[in-house]
């Protein structure tokens, strides 16, 4: 079965409903939420996404599928986990050690949510084999997310 994700990183300020919506009718199967906090990633959209988030959850039954590009993890996931996600995905690269990476596993499966690890282009695929066992969903981008969302937010993104 396939399952669509779409991002909502470039949804405009006072559109939001109507694209929401659009996005509903188009039959997506998750809201996908582009969480960046300004150090682990260049960009910021922190705020923005928890306030899309917080609307979202009032509007739609759609599920949440949230990607943290951030350096505190478990901070992130505490503020998201308010708005009832689906899944949260966070990088590799935000863990010092292992251990760290099985605890966040265990504190996402434990507040009834899936989980997702994600690792960046340069990261070998080795690193993660592992954790698999454990994750619902592994992303591997092809692109180094700061180079890639610095130049998408510049283009699409006020």
């Amino acid at each position: 079965m396939v399952e669509v994700s779409t991002s909502i990183l470039n949804v405009k300020k006072g559109e939001e409903a109507s694209t929401f919506f659009e996005l509903e009718i188009a039959k997506t199967d998750y809201f996908h939420i582009d969480v960046m906090d300004g150090k682990f990633v260049k960009q910021d959209t922190y705020k923005k996404m928890l306030e899309y988030s917080s609307y979202i959850k009032r509007i739609s039954n759609l599920p949440l599928d949230v990607h943290l590009m951030v350096k505190n993890v478990k901070e992130a996931i505490d503020d998201f986990l308010s708005v009832e996600p689906n899944i949260i995905t966070f990088h590799l690269e935000s863990c010092e050690k292992k251990e760290e990476v099985f605890k966040l596993i265990k504190y996402i499966k434990d507040n009834n949510c899936k989980v997702g690890i994600s690792i960046k282009p340069d990261t070998k695929i080795e690193e993660i084999y592992e954790f698999l066992p454990y994750v619902h969903l592994c992303l591997i981008m092809t692109v180094e997310p700061r180079k890639r969302w610095t130049n998408f937010i510049n283009r699409y993104v006020k």
